[in-house]
């Protein structure tokens, strides 16, 4: 009997839940001024999470945490013969400067519902950010372990012409794709010319994402529109962008041509009410809008009969619902004979 209320007691007192945290520093053997690195905090228990884990609060000197989302990851361990589950959070740090990067030792208190608290002594994380050699520009520095860089030029006419005249509108638009990167690292790389007033868009700045769904860097749209205000000649100017390749530990150089066009005389007055772009889009819309009106007035054609016919019914059915029912008489019409 002693025994059975001893298990019974054991049974209704609250298991004590195992609690742990660790930390790491994710970096490459060389990082220079401006290169994410990963901080990853694993949360450990042998039960559950009540509450879910949170970041927690400690001082990084000579960087900064980003705001780049990582998805959290579920992980397990073996350890004194007990199983472990955890939550991996990742964030990105970016030492801005060259020197150390450093976490200090810090103590994090672990709680959970109707469970003591943990406290747990996170060790000293540290890594040398160092530049570069060759570095030029500090403010125009763009480390990336993958970038490439692509255009597109497009001419607006007031009319329906391949011939560009001063009044008509000419568009760049420059996209830099890169990994391991945040979008405002990128520099701009579009300026005025001389002969021509600009239309600065604002840039597009998105992320680049794996199939799974993680972030891998960043895209950065930038789009600048040149409008010639006289006769002669503009020329864009051909793009060059310097960047140091984190993978290879090397610089790179990514360049696009640049266009010279020939600019015309102003239009008549008047003529610059509409700007039109050199593609084909317009052309393909107009065939487009002919073909379906042939193909509805053939089919009205061939089905012409069909049409009268069901028009006539119509027609009927119609006058029928309209005609006036004659309603039998309700009173009696020799109440007054007996």
């Amino acid at each position: 009997m002693r025994a059975m209320l001893i298990l019974l007691l054991l049974a209704v007192l609250p298991a004590r839940a195992a609690m742990d945290i660790t930390r790491e520093l994710e970096v490459p053997e060389h990082v220079v001024p401006g290169q994410p690195v990963r901080i990853a905090i694993t949360f450990w228990t042998d039960s559950w999470f009540n509450p879910p884990p949170e970041w927690p609060d400690f001082k990084i000197e000579n960087g900064s945490l980003m705001s780049t989302p990582l998805p959290n990851q579920l992980l397990s361990r073996q350890k004194n013969g007990i199983s472990w589950s955890g939550i991996r959070l990742e964030k990105q740090v970016t030492a801005w400067d060259q020197g150390v990067l450093l976490l200090p030792a810090v103590e994090i208190t672990l709680t959970s519902p109707n469970q003591p608290p943990v406290t747990v002594q996170l060790p000293e994380l540290k890594k040398e950010v160092v530049w570069p050699k060759g570095v030029e520009q500090p403010d125009r520095f763009l480390p990336a372990s993958n970038l490439t860089l692509s255009q597109k030029i497009t001419q607006y006419h007031a009319r329906k012409d391949t011939t560009l005249h001063a009044g008509d509108v000419v568009e760049r638009i420059v996209t830099v794709k890169a990994n391991g990167i945040v979008a405002t690292q990128i520099p701009q790389l579009l300026y005025a010319i001389p002969g021509t007033e600009t239309q600065r868009l604002t840039p597009i700045n998105t992320m680049l994402k794996s199939g799974r769904g993680e972030i891998e860097g960043a895209q950065r749209e930038e789009t600048l529109r040149y409008l010639p205000s006289q006769a002669g000649t503009i020329t864009l100017p051909p793009i060059k962008l310097r960047w140091w390749d984190t993978a290879n530990q090397q610089w790179q150089i990514a360049q696009l041509p640049g266009s010279t066009m020939p600019v015309a005389q102003a239009r008549a007055a008047g003529s610059e009410s509409a700007l039109r772009g050199t593609t084909s889009q317009n052309k393909w819309q107009t065939v487009l809008v002919i073909s379906a009106i042939a193909i509805l007035l053939l089919l009205i054609w061939f089905t012409r009969r069909l049409l009268k016919r069901c028009l006539k019914y119509l027609h009927h059915a119609w006058r029928r619902f309209w005609n006036p029912v004659q309603l039998p008489e309700l009173t009696p019409t020799k109440r007054g004979e007996r």
